[in-house]
């Protein structure tokens, strides 16, 4: 008899597949989100005077020495300290002076202003310049022109107190003659005398009319 196939056993091999597990992103909480406070002040705050040093640091911070400002204001107070009340005084007396001229209705030819700021011309032509000069002082040609006119305001309000006689120019060169004007004629350092006498007579005046004018003067003063 034939013999009988056997059976194939068929073993069904299970396969275990291992899905990984995708831990989700933590989520950051608003608080971790958000700058620390102290370290965004920090920031602004560079940031302020990186802005304020490049777009105004001439006017608002002139000097920036190891990074520490030197404020315009620090500037200004020391100099208030230093020199403020002199300057104060000096600009109500500006203002009295100004006042007293327009009333007594003074008024200067430009012409004369020109000439006298030409003759300045003249005499500093060969030292800088007038410019030159100017700048050294720390004055501009506007203020120029302000000086000459107040000036010749004043000379002309104070005419009839600084004419020099000759009586007065033949005794000054009598007196100086053996010193400042020594191997000189009278009349070549005539104009010289005249300026120089007319000067003093114009500054004694001027001291005089102005202490009285200033008496009368309406002067609040609030302080520095």
């Amino acid at each position: 008899m034939p013999k009988t196939a056997k059976a194939k056993k068929v073993v069904k091999k299970t396969v275990v597949t291992t899905t990984p597990i995708i831990s989700p992103a933590p989520v950051m909480s608003p608080v971790q989100k958000s700058m620390n406070p102290k370290i965004l002040r920090a920031a602004l705050i560079i940031v302020l005077i990186a802005l304020l040093t490049y777009k105004v640091g001439p006017w608002l911070v002139p000097s920036l020495v190891d990074n520490q400002l030197v404020t315009r204001f620090a500037l200004w107070s020391r100099l208030e300290k230093t020199y403020g009340t002199q300057t104060l005084d000096d600009l109500v007396n500006e203002k009295i002076l100004d006042s007293a001229i327009a009333k007594a209705g003074i008024k200067v030819d430009p012409a004369k202003i020109d000439a006298q700021i030409t003759e300045l011309e003249t005499q500093f032509k060969e030292n800088g310049g007038l410019d030159e000069a100017l700048k050294q002082r720390g004055l501009t040609r506007t203020d120029l022109a302000k000086q000459v006119k107040t000036q010749l305001e004043v000379e002309e309000l104070l005419s009839d107190k600084i004419a020099v006689s000759d009586e007065e120019i033949q005794q000054e060169f009598t007196t100086n003659e053996k010193t400042l004007y020594q191997g000189k004629k009278l009349d070549e350092v005539k104009e010289t005398i005249t300026t120089s006498l007319k000067d003093a007579k114009l500054r004694d005046a001027f001291l005089t009319w102005f202490a009285e004018v200033k008496k009368t003067a309406k002067i609040k003063s609030f302080g520095l």
